[in-house]
C-alpha cells in the first residue's frame, strides 16, 4: 500500500446520515466507486459471509486472533480494491459495526484507543470521513418516518409530501440517539491526532444533486487526489430526503429535540 495515497476510502456514521448520497455521489464521479455497507448481510453486499467462510476454510480454522482478523480484513478489501479499480474503493462503516471483528481477547467495554476496527483502518492508513448529522431530532425523526413508509434512500419527492403523522416514544428516542452520541464522540477520540481523518456534516455538505465543491476539496485532499481534479470526485446523485419538513409530520418534535440537546450536553460534559 502506498504512502502517498490511502488505500482506500471509508466512511464512518450512523444511518440516516446521508450516508447513501454521499456513496452514489462518489460512483457517479469518474476517480471512485462505492460499495456501500460490505460487511451488511444479505442480497445486493459485498457477500462477506462468503468470503469470510472461504478464507476460514483456507486455513483449515480460525481462532480469532487479532493477527487472523487483520488478515482476513486485509484480504477482503484488496478483493474489494481488485473490484472497483482502477478507481479508488470507497465503503460504509456503520456505528454498530465498530463493535465487531473484536479479537478473542478484548474486554468488553473498551476505550477509543483499543478498537480493534479503527486502528486496523489508522494501521492501514485508510482515508476516513466521519459524517456526523448533528440535529440528532432529524435524524431520529428520519428513522421513524422511513420505518412507517417503508421508504429508505430511493423515495421520491411524491412519497417525501405523502401526509402522515407520527408521535415519537421517547423511550425508543432515548434508546436511540444516547448510543449515536456516545458512538461518536468515541469515533473523535479514536482518532484524535491521526492525519487521514475528516469529519463533515450533514446536511452541510449536500449542495443541490452533489457534494459542496469546498467539501469535494477537503475529500480529494484527504485522499491525496490533486486539487485540479476535486471537480472529477463526485457527479450527481438522485436521492431524495425522507421527508423535507420532519416537524409537521411529528407531533411531538420539539419535546424529542429538547431531549437531543440535554443529551448532547450530557455525553459532552462526561
Amino acid at each position: 500500500m502506498s504512502d502517498e495515497r490511502p488505500p482506500f476510502l471509508v466512511t464512518i456514521a450512523t444511518q440516516r446520515s446521508g450516508t447513501k448520497f454521499l456513496g452514489t455521489s462518489l460512483s457517479a464521479g469518474s476517480i471512485a466507486r462505492s460499495l456501500g455497507e460490505v460487511f451488511q448481510p444479505g442480497a445486493g453486499g459485498s457477500d462477506f459471509r462468503g468470503f469470510f467462510a472461504g478464507f476460514v476454510a483456507s486455513r483449515g480454522g480460525f481462532g480469532f486472533e487479532a493477527e487472523e482478523m487483520g488478515s482476513a480484513l486485509d484480504l477482503f478489501v484488496e478483493q474489494l480494491r481488485a473490484k472497483v479499480a482502477p478507481a479508488v474503493l470507497h465503503f460504509d462503516l456503520m456505528y454498530n459495526n465498530l463493535g465487531s471483528f473484536a479479537p478473542i481477547w478484548t474486554m468488553p467495554v473498551g476505550a477509543p484507543g483499543s478498537n480493534f476496527l479503527t486502528n486496523w483502518l489508522k494501521s492501514r492508513r485508510a482515508a476516513v470521513i466521519h459524517l456526523v448529522r448533528p440535529d440528532l431530532a432529524e435524524c431520529f425523526a428520519s428513522h421513524v418516518i422511513a420505518e412507517a413508509r417503508g421508504i429508505y434512500h430511493t423515495g421520491n419527492d411524491k412519497d417525501a409530501a405523502r401526509d402522515m403523522s407520527v408521535t415519537l416514544s421517547a423511550e425508543q428516542a432515548l434508546a436511540y440517539m444516547l448510543p449515536i452520541l456516545k458512538t461518536r464522540r468515541f469515533v473523535q477520540r479514536a482518532f484524535g491526532g491521526y492525519s487521514r481523518y475528516l469529519e463533515i456534516t450533514y446536511p452541510d455538505y449536500v449542495a443541490g444533486q452533489s457534494v459542496a465543491p469546498d467539501t469535494a476539496e477537503r475529500i480529494a485532499r484527504l485522499t491525496g487526489i490533486p486539487a485540479a481534479d476535486a471537480p472529477r470526485l463526485f457527479g450527481a446523485s438522485p436521492l431524495r430526503q425522507t421527508a423535507k419538513d420532519k416537524r409537521a409530520l411529528v407531533t411531538n418534535f420539539d419535546d424529542i429535540d429538547r431531549m437531543a440537546r440535554n443529551l448532547q450536553r450530557q455525553v459532552n460534559d462526561g
